[in-house]
């Protein structure tokens, strides 16, 4: 015997349906329209996503920056740390709350402003200071250093960006990083500066750290003559 034909209001109530089901998996899988930008202080950028590299297309947006660079959490959510790729040196995963994942992959693993790999992928050093594996976060939160870690040593020290939309397939970040709020320091953290700074007193400034601050130990950078 043959099935009944469907008829178009049947077809109708299951695509409704469908969508309907759907509609809630499809929100949490879209990234937040601005997130705070991931970098703080100066900076520079370009849409190098899909480039050819030598592991393959570049996946990411490069954000060159100073080495110890702040970086920040670009929206709340749950960090989880990865210390073990050759390749991506010290990284880790921010499980952003809008079901967004991020990757910031070559923090730092330098102990000085030079680039001396003494350091390894552990808190204080890659990461913020008393940031746990499975910490949650804040928006805008201390979460890590800017360095060159992994096959970018030796390289001008800068954070690899990735954006995954429901911790799916990587896409562009750079219109979310365009429309990103830049911030003069982290909203929360502490921000310890390496002994031998290259900083001038006016950048110290510009991430909240007065003179009175800082260890003897640190030499500042002279701002030249006007």
């Amino acid at each position: 015997m043959l099935a009944p034909r469907p008829t178009a209001r049947t077809i109708f109530l299951v695509v409704f349906a469908s969508a309907v089901l759907a509609a809630p998996a499809a929100a949490r899988r879209t990234p937040p329209p601005q997130i705070i930008f991931p970098v703080i202080g100066p900076v520079a950028y370009s849409d190098d996503f899909g480039e050819p590299r030598p592991g393959g297309v570049h996946a990411g947006n490069d954000i060159l920056a100073e080495r110890h660079a702040p970086v920040v959490a670009v929206e709340a959510g749950r960090i989880v740390f990865w210390t073990t790729s050759a390749s991506a040196g010290c990284m880790l995963y921010l499980y952003g709350r809008s079901g967004t994942t991020y990757q910031y992959i070559h923090l730092n693993n330098d102990l000085t402003a030079r680039n001396d790999n003494r350091g390894t992928c552990v808190p204080g050093v890659a990461y913020a200071p008393g940031l746990h594996d499975g910490d949650r976060v804040a928006a805008g939160e201390l979460i890590g250093y800017v360095g060159d870690s992994g096959d970018a040593d030796g390289l001008h020290p800068h954070l690899h960006f990735e954006l995954h939309p429901g911790d799916g397939k990587a896409v562009s970040p750079f219109a979310w990083l365009e429309g990103g709020e830049h911030l003069e320091q982290p909203l929360s953290g502490s921000v310890p500066v390496a002994p031998e700074t290259s900083l001038t007193g006016d950048q110290l400034l510009a991430r909240g750290i007065s003179s009175s601050r800082l260890p003897a130990a640190i030499s500042l950078t002279p701002r030249p003559a006007a």
